[in-house]
């Protein structure tokens, strides 16, 4: 699965023909307007269907949704939203990430110490 939200076209093709077999990708991300790149529209579509991908685009939220949210999150109380993160773990061990648990809430992958 890929999560792609640069909207920069080249990246975004790149990612999609490096799908694995059943992979699934959203776009999140617009290019910028104006932007014209040239593509084998043929070979595109060969690779996903005979790869089984699915890509498709999804809308976040405008300016003003973030505004909200970061005046709402402002406002909460810090040892709540503490509480939202259950698991934290380290990069090298992503795949733990993934694993459901019955008392997960969110889990962080942990980049950095």
């Amino acid at each position: 699965m890929v999560i792609e939200c640069t909207g920069v076209g080249p990246l975004v093709f790149h990612a999609i023909e490096h799908l694995a077999p059943d992979g699934i990708m959203c776009l999140t991300g617009i290019s910028p307007a104006g932007r014209t790149d040239r593509l084998n529209l043929d070979a595109l579509n060969k690779e996903m269907v005979l790869n089984n991908n699915v890509v498709f685009g999804s809308v976040n939220a405008g300016l003003r949704h973030y505004e909200q949210a970061a005046a709402a999150l402002g406002a909460t109380d810090p040892a709540w939203l503490d509480s939202l993160v259950t698991r934290w773990v380290p990069l090298e061990r992503w795949e733990e990430a993934l694993e459901r648990r019955p008392d997960d809430v969110k889990t962080v992958v942990e980049i950095a110490g």
